[in-house]
């Protein structure tokens, strides 16, 4: 494989992407996107969509580009801010980290900061064991007043990202890296290797839109434009799901684990069809996989993109991920790579796979 993951991993979390606010990391997914795909577009919302092939079925293979944030909600005359959270913050995660707050569109337009504490010696000892919800944290980034807050560019509605970076947990080029918004870069950076392996041997009699989407983190919006723009015959979704790590207890999330491969996910929210399919083809492939039952909601953008429109058959592939809704996510380089792999050898076999519709009609009497 060319596509040197950890890279372009790193690259792609070094821009900031709060839902929403998602311009300048998508410019770099239009760039990476142009590199394999025969057409790349960007809808109204900011679904970056590259498509391969000409035939008549279309395919989506998607993951979200959005992350979660902080949006700063007012500055006051000392010239402190309070903040709000962008999507679903894990509250005790956001105590006391640093932060960038985006004053401008380029990639150094911004303002270190950080969401203050209240160091236990001035603390009742009641308040020393108590995380204050995001909306009662504030945000120190130096200024004295509102007016040199102003004048830094901090005003209400600036986004804020939390100031760390990709690297590889525990030793140099290790399988395991450390990271904001993994969720869900990991599932990005998987459609460019779907790519690669698609542009090797190209999708006959298929259309395959491969889609970088926005918004999921509020709602699976982008998903449900795309979804419905598109109207593909089969959608395959990947996001980021939480598994063993210390303190999680097995009764929720079994065995699943990093570095374990893609998860195949059976359940009303995606297509029997589809979830036999991939672990037929992940056997036949020797590509790991594991697999997990989800009774209702997906969670994610399968929710929106089974149904919208007049429905599609759905596939998702969950992707190992500790620590989710944290600045610092682990996530498997492999289950990136297998994943990428999984989607592009499912599209191969739909090649030659008639899936029956589900919608039968009877006459009275027959």
């Amino acid at each position: 494989m060319d596509l040197d993951i950890f890279s372009v991993l790193k690259d792609l979390v070094s821009a900031p992407g709060v839902t929403g606010f998602e311009e300048q990391r998508r410019k770099l997914i239009v760039d990476y996107f142009s590199s394999y795909c025969d057409t790349v577009e960007v809808d109204v919302l900011g679904n970056v969509i590259g498509t391969i092939g000409e035939g008549e079925r279309s395919v989506m293979i998607s993951g979200h580009y959005d992350q979660l944030g902080f949006m700063i909600k007012n500055v006051d005359d000392k010239g402190f801010a309070s903040i709000v959270n962008v999507g679903g913050w894990d509250q005790r995660a956001a105590y006391g980290i640093k932060v960038k707050i985006w004053v401008g569109d380029g990639p150094d337009d911004y303002v270190k900061g950080v969401i203050s504490t209240v160091p236990p010696h001035v603390s009742s000892p009641s308040e020393r064991d108590k995380v204050p919800p995001i909306t009662k944290m504030t945000l120190d980034f130096g200024a004295s007043s509102k007016k040199e807050a102003e004048e830094m560019g901090v005003l209400a509605g600036c986004v804020c990202t939390p100031d760390t970076e990709l690297d590889y947990l525990g030793k140099e080029r290790s399988d395991l890296v450390i990271g904001p918004s993994c969720d869900d870069l990991s599932a990005v950076v998987s459609l460019l290797v779907a790519m690669e392996e698609l542009r090797k041997d190209p999708p006959k009699g298929l259309k395959v839109h491969l889609v970088a989407t926005v918004q999921e983190e509020v709602g699976s919006r982008g998903a449900e434009v795309s979804g419905f723009n598109l109207h593909p015959w089969v959608t395959m979704n990947s996001d980021t799901t939480s598994v063993i790590a210390p303190g999680v207890s097995p009764s929720i999330v079994g065995s699943l684990k990093l570095g374990g491969g893609p998860i195949v996910c059976l359940g009303p929210a995606f297509s029997r069809s589809m979830w036999e399919l991939m672990m037929e083809v992940a056997e036949a492939k020797g590509i790991p996989y594991q697999r997990r039952g989800v009774p209702g909601r997906s969670g994610n953008d399968s929710w929106a993109l089974q149904v919208a429109r007049g429905g599609a058959f759905c596939g998702l592939l969950s992707m190992p991920n500790r620590y989710m809704h944290s600045p610092n996510e682990v996530v498997s380089l492999k289950d990136i790579e297998n994943t990428g792999k999984l989607f592009a050898a499912t599209t191969k076999a739909l090649e030659a796979v008639d899936l029956k519709h589900t919608t039968q009609v009877f006459k009275r009497g027959s």
